[in-house]
């Protein structure tokens, strides 16, 4: 493999884009001596407007007849996408593999191979969540049905989505590589007994997660920690929000410190994000079903405990009981409460920190790329 061309919803040399992940996976191709040509799918000044401003009248003029739905739904966005792919491989037609982060493209122009790389596809997203397609939907399905029947090869990176996938398109060639990959750009070697130090003394709790999928679960670990804080052994608890802003939630407390989201391409927001992490005495996050999973294995890395419920990607892949942390088993106050209480009680809090360190430090890019390219081989 010398060259490839690399296609995200987003600039994919950027650090914005889908958790970071374009932009990891970039950097540590070029690393490995490969040629690398990276074209935005999506046309960011229209979907900007589209999204933040058409969306939005549409939303008036249908009523309730139908929910507008969002650029990367429609026609619009399959268009430029699509012209952009047919310029980019007629560009570099000596390129050896066309690389997509998403399933909703492929290379339909020549004879360059397609690898598409993700999570889940839609479809599989809103049966496991419980909601109905939506018509947009319907069709925005059978595009990346008919992206991923087509391609050359197929990456999830989760096991149990690799699996519903597999099953849902029996033609498509499905891989699941193993592991995953944290996405650290925080360009510094960790100190292993200055952070394990630094753990040890912080009383201060961690929750990320965006208001859109985990303003419930935010809720609700302020009334846990409020819980904690009305006894002496635990009054000085803090809880740092990364993700949500203070007034996207309710009655927010002093000992509560909402950071809205921090940028990862913004160094001093990055710098924050970091330092926030390494002095997390544990991160928190008890959504049922499905937890800020990229953010969770990023706090694990960085020796950091963790408290989510047992979600079946979670549990496939770190098993039903987990040595750096706890499960909490019920979405309440007083369970998370007691969650949080145990991991602060615990006489082996050192080695549960350094577990959650051994228990992903192999997740990096440089180990996960060499997998893709030895499945192209």
């Amino acid at each position: 493999m010398k060259e490839v061309i690399f296609f995200a919803n987003g600039d994919p040399e950027s650090a914005q884009t889908w958790s970071n992940v374009p932009k990891c996976f970039v950097d540590t191709l070029r690393k490995k001596g490969i040629t690398v040509h990276t074209v935005s799918l999506t046309n960011e000044r229209v979907q900007y407007l589209y999204d933040n401003f058409f969306r939005k009248v549409l939303k008036v003029l249908m009523l309730w007849y139908d929910e507008p739905r969002y650029y990367g739904y429609t026609w619009l966005h399959q268009w430029v996408g699509n012209r952009r792919i047919k310029k980019a491989v007629n560009t570099w037609s000596q390129a050896d593999y066309c690389f997509f982060i998403n399933y909703g493209f492929y290379n339909k122009y020549n004879d360059i191979p397609s690898l598409l790389l993700s999570d889940w596809t839609d479809d599989i997203s809103l049966r496991r969540r419980g909601k109905p397609v939506a018509r947009f939907q319907k069709r925005f399905c059978l595009q990346q049905k008919n992206a991923i029947e087509h391609a050359e090869h197929v990456i999830s990176i989760f096991p149990l989505c690799t699996e519903e996938m597999r099953q849902l398109y029996p033609t498509a060639n499905i891989s699941y590589l193993g592991g995953n990959v944290i996405n650290d750009l925080s360009g510094e070697e960790i100190q292993q007994e200055a952070i394990l130090e630094q753990k040890r003394q912080s009383r201060h709790i961690l929750f990320i997660g965006k208001p859109d999928r985990y303003k419930e679960s935010a809720i609700k670990l302020m009334e846990a920690v409020g819980l904690l804080r009305e006894k002496e052994a635990y009054a000085d608890l803090e809880l740092d929000i990364i993700g949500i802003q203070k007034a996207q939630l309710p009655n927010v407390p002093d000992y509560v410190h909402c950071h809205g989201f921090l940028r990862k391409d913004r160094e001093e927001e990055c710098k924050k994000f970091y330092r926030l992490l390494k002095g997390a005495k544990m991160i928190v996050n008890p959504t049922p079903k499905w937890a800020a999973y990229s953010s969770i294995i990023e706090a694990m890395y960085f020796y950091t405990p963790v408290i989510v419920s047992p979600f079946d990607d979670f549990v496939q892949e770190f098993g039903t009981s987990i040595g750096f942390g706890r499960y909490n088993e019920v979405f309440t106050a007083e369970c998370i409460a007691d969650s949080i209480r145990q991991i602060l009680d615990a006489d082996n809090y050192t080695d549960i920190c350094t577990c959650a360190h051994e228990t992903v430090k192999d997740y990096t890019w440089d180990r996960y790329v060499d997998k893709v390219l030895q499945l192209l081989k």
